[in-house]
């Protein structure tokens, strides 16, 4: 149900969910006031979200913080007469001690469900173990979503890469950005390639500030219409959705063979 003050969207799509944003003000490379938090949860009420993941980089913040900080920053956006509501969750990148982590409490996942914000480094080599820390987090019940696929240099030139996590369940998210015209080199192309092989299965913000990749999704989800149909479009929009509920997602097996959209490559 859409709250008191969410916007009608002449798109269709209203009642939008963010999974990825760096809107906790003060903890990383996010919003770094409150007043920049509060632009940004504007912005994202005013294309018709209604609730928003505050997922601050995990390494950035203790893991305490994040619940007093969404718990602070929701009562600023109620002050401030905004509808929209901060969730719980971090960006957690991929490193040795994560089952460690995990079983200590130290991991915050989207909105207290099972689900689990991933990130690969963006520099460097894809790593190979990645299968293998996915089937570690499954057998504790966690389940991973990989975070801005469209941006690791590996996946922009070979995103047959993605196909083993996919067979495996993990949900792939691209960012928003990355299908509008402020997209970084490559990012665009890599989103349309996996959007157009039913590889993208949530698109989230990733927002760091109100203007530079802002918290906007329908603009991206016009493109996927465009790219992927309407109805897939329709579907990736309502995975957030079901994410913050705990629900499970159904992964459509992708299109093959993919044509890589950088380098014309074809795989199977």
């Amino acid at each position: 149900m859409k709250p008191d003050g969410a916007p009608e969207m002449s798109n269709g799509w209203s009642d939008l969910v963010d999974l990825h944003s760096h809107v906790l003000p003060s903890v990383d490379d996010g919003a770094h006031d409150d007043e920049t938090a509060l632009q940004m949860l504007r912005v994202a009420q005013e294309d018709g979200v209604v609730a928003i993941a505050a997922t601050p980089h995990a390494h950035r913040i203790a893991p305490e913080r994040v619940e007093v900080g969404v718990a602070r920053l929701n009562g600023l956006a109620r002050e401030a007469g905004l509808a929209i509501r901060v969730m719980p969750g971090t960006e957690v990148r991929i490193a040795a001690d994560l089952l460690e982590r995990h079983r200590t409490g130290k991991l915050i996942t989207l909105n207290g469900t099972r689900y689990l914000l991933l990130e690969a480094p963006l520099s460097g080599p894809w790593p190979r173990y990645l299968p293998q820390v996915v089937d570690q987090l499954h057998a504790e019940g966690v389940l991973p979503i990989l975070a801005h696929a469209e941006r690791y240099d590996d996946i922009q030139r070979h995103p047959e890469l993605l196909l083993e996590l996919i067979a495996a369940g993990v949900p792939i998210q691209v960012n928003a950005d990355s299908l509008s015209r402020r997209a970084e080199r490559g990012a665009r192309p890599a989103a349309e390639t996996l959007l157009r092989h039913h590889m993208v299965h949530i698109i989230a913000s990733d927002a760091h500030h109100p203007q530079w990749r802002p918290p906007r999704l329908s603009e991206a989800l016009a493109v996927a219409a465009e790219v992927a149909g309407r109805d897939y479009a329709d579907w990736v929009a309502a995975n957030s959705g079901k994410v913050i509920r705990g629900e499970a997602l159904t992964l459509p097996a992708p299109r093959l063979p993919i044509v890589n959209g950088v380098g014309a490559i074809e795989s199977v």
